[in-house]
């Protein structure tokens, strides 16, 4: 062969090895915040029950809130939003993802069973819900908020146990949902290259400087709070493999999942923004419409991130919902 050939081979070969170990390479965080509350290990996924000035006002049969957030993002995506939620919070990070918090996690208590899902599914992390609300919710009235990646999470996990949740409410904030759609048809730009070079990318942008990361990352309707969490991103998750993992994942859990998933819950809640950047909104909506028990929920002034763009309109939302859970329990006591 030519020599122009061997050098071809020979920077291709580099470039892939130089890729597999950006993509298993197991990076740290920069920083941990101050936390309050207790920290669980389940398997590769975080579990944190965070101390909020409104717990000292709950009582015994107050609802469960429980969280699980979208692709890139950690815990801390949900704790402004519900701040003053008068329902007990437990919020789940992603598999294989950074704790953001300076407190150390508790280990695995004598219920977690091994998670038979590989890390990085969306079936993965279902799993991990599913087990929270068998030991932390089964008894009061359970509403599972999704953002995004989160809120297939939530679906899937409503067919993983569909007994589990037939009382329960989805709550599905700019969410992946059945046939839903990647915006711009970034599917078709992902796969295989796109993937293939996302180890590159994240390293990247780690490099940047965060003014120019969070221009990189194109996240518009900035707050101080949202820009602090979207500079995070390529910090979070401990190995760039899960996060093509888990791309790969969501763009087939999408195709193959169909409108069936809605019904394993009480009710459905959709929440979508004016406009979104990361999913196709039409296709999202369009989802959702075609279960009876599903509604949408348009907010105005929003992007993909409703709860930092505009938290006071999700709040507001929680706050209806958990008012009408509260009067439909005092009418069956008084029955």
């Amino acid at each position: 062969m030519s020599t122009l050939l061997w050098s071809l081979i020979g920077i291709a070969l580099f470039v892939h090895l130089a890729r597999s170990l950006l993509a298993i390479k197991s990076w740290s965080a920069p920083t941990a915040e101050f936390f309050s509350g207790e920290l669980l290990t389940l398997g590769d996924n975080l579990v944190c029950i965070p101390e909020r000035d409104i717990d000292s006002q709950l009582s015994e049969g107050s609802p469960t809130v429980i969280c699980f957030p979208g692709l890139l993002e950690d815990m801390r995506y949900f704790l402004k939003v519900h701040r003053e939620t008068p329902a007990r919070l437990i919020i789940i990070n992603n598999a294989n993802y950074q704790n953001p918090f300076g407190a150390r996690p508790s280990p695995e208590p004598v219920w977690w069973q091994i998670n038979p899902h590989k890390a990085g599914t969306i079936a993965h992390d279902a799993f991990c819900m599913v087990k929270v609300v068998e030991h932390f919710a089964k008894d009061s009235a359970v509403y599972l908020h999704g953002h995004s990646r989160g809120g297939a999470v939530v679906l899937e996990a409503g067919r993983q146990q569909p007994d589990l949740f037939r009382v329960a409410t989805a709550v599905l904030e700019a969410a992946v949902v059945p046939q839903g759609r990647l915006a711009n048809n970034a599917e078709r730009f992902l796969q295989p290259v796109g993937l293939y070079l996302l180890p590159f990318v994240f390293t990247v942008l780690r490099l940047l400087p965060e003014e120019k990361r969070r221009r990189a990352l194109m996240i518009r309707k900035p707050t101080a709070y949202k820009n602090k969490l979207v500079a995070a991103f390529p910090y979070t998750p401990k190995q760039y493999a899960t996060v093509v993992l888990q791309v790969a994942d969501i763009i087939q859990w999408q195709l193959k999942s169909d409108a069936s998933y809605y019904e394993h819950f009480a009710a459905v809640c959709l929440i979508a923004g004016e406009r979104d950047q990361v999913l196709w909104r039409k296709a999202m909506l369009a989802s959702a419409r075609q279960s009876a028990k599903a509604q949408v929920i348009e907010t105005r002034g929003t992007d993909h991130f409703p709860s930092l763009e505009k938290p006071e309109q999700v709040s507001a939302l929680f706050a209806k919902q958990l008012a009408h859970c509260h009067s439909m329990a005092a009418e069956e006591l008084t029955e």
